[in-house]
Formats: structure tokens, C-alpha cells, sequence
């Protein structure tokens, strides 16, 4: 019975992360590191290009509301499936149900200095 509980537990925490990315490019970049991907609440100061947008749908269980830093891992692992440096947050929301859901820009830098 003890097992049945905890492969439940399993199952439902499983559950609590979701993430979509869609490219918006012909040609799809090779994936990325997602602990190397960034995330950015403002466009970088590089120049960039726009490869795709990504979302993330987090839910936190607890007394805390969740919030964009719990989304984060889900954010970055988004932008490494279409080969993104970058994500720029643009938007986020929390349902009230324990959700936040957060959507970004997932960017691939196209030099090491200048402005975009």
C-alpha cells in the first residue's frame, strides 16, 4: 500500500511543470544547455535574433503563491529544445488555482557586443 501512495505522489508531483516552445524559424537551431540559457526581464544590450516564443506552466503547492522564478527551470529548458541563448520574459500570470503560467521570446545572440 505504502508503495501505491508513493508512486501516486510521484505521478502528481510529475505533473506539476509543463513547457511548450515553438520556433518560428524554417530552419530549427540544434538544442541548447538549458542551465545555460538566461533569462531576461528586459532585452539584452547584444544583438539578437527572435527564433521563437516559449511558455512555462508552474504550480506550486503550499502557502506561498508561485511566482516567475519558480518557472524559471521550465523557462530555460523550453529555450534549449529550440536552441536558444536567451529568454526574455514578457508576461506572466498566476491563476489563483496555484499556477503561475509565464511566456517569453526565446532569442539566439548573433554577436558578442553591440546594440540590437
Amino acid at each position: 500500500m505504502k508503495i501505491l501512495v508513493g508512486i501516486a505522489l510521484v505521478c502528481a508531483l510529475a505533473g506539476c511543470s509543463t513547457y511548450q516552445a515553438h520556433s518560428n524559424l524554417p530552419t530549427l537551431y540544434a538544442p541548447t544547455n538549458a542551465n545555460q540559457v538566461q533569462i531576461l526581464y528586459s532585452p539584452p544590450q547584444r544583438a539578437y535574433t527572435s527564433i521563437g516564443i516559449v511558455s512555462a506552466n508552474r504550480y506550486k503547492p503550499g502557502w506561498t503563491d508561485p511566482t516567475v522564478s519558480d518557472a524559471i527551470p521550465q523557462l530555460q529548458a523550453a529555450g534549449a529544445e529550440i536552441g536558444a541563448d536567451a529568454v526574455i520574459v514578457r508576461s506572466d500570470r498566476s491563476n489563483n488555482d496555484r499556477h503561475v503560467v509565464v511566456e517569453g521570446e526565446a532569442i539566439k545572440f548573433t554577436s558578442n557586443t553591440g546594440v540590437h
